[in-house]
């Protein structure tokens, strides 16, 4: 099952990435807290209302860093500026006073990470550019 999620994450990035000769060439990493450990800005959006969508840049994205130790913290979110998260089967969790956030980890590359909600009807996937 994990080969499988493993090819299927090559499939999507070679379809996002595959035609544009401006993109840096991704390599897939484990999806795993030492691999998502960094500082991560949100910097593309790929959300559908319900019809085709594209990537869309966004500015001043949320900012998050994750520590070894299972903590993070994060800029742009008012109710969850930092807690801790959990990194099991794909799916990142994210742990606050006030909130609970859940993603599943479409792909973790070495310096791009591209997450999706769960539970969406329709397309709605957040790309991260690691910063540091």
């Amino acid at each position: 099952m994990k080969v499988l999620l493993q090819l299927s994450s090559l499939a999507l990035l070679l379809m996002i990435f595959g035609c544009n000769s401006e993109e840096e060439e991704i390599t897939v990493l484990d999806v795993n807290v030492q691999n998502i450990t960094g500082t991560w800005e949100l910097t593309e959006s790929y959300v559908s209302p319900g019809g085709e969508t594209e990537w869309r840049p966004v500015k001043n994205g949320n900012i998050y860093t994750f520590f070894d130790n299972g903590k993070f913290s994060s800029s742009g979110r008012q109710n969850c500026s930092e807690g801790e998260f959990t990194l099991e089967d794909n799916i990142l969790q994210l742990d606050c006073e006030e909130e609970h956030l859940s993603w599943r980890v479409d792909t973790l590359g070495s310096r791009v990470m591209i997450l999706g909600g769960i539970g969406c009807i329709e397309a709605c996937l957040y790309k991260y550019k690691r910063i540091d």
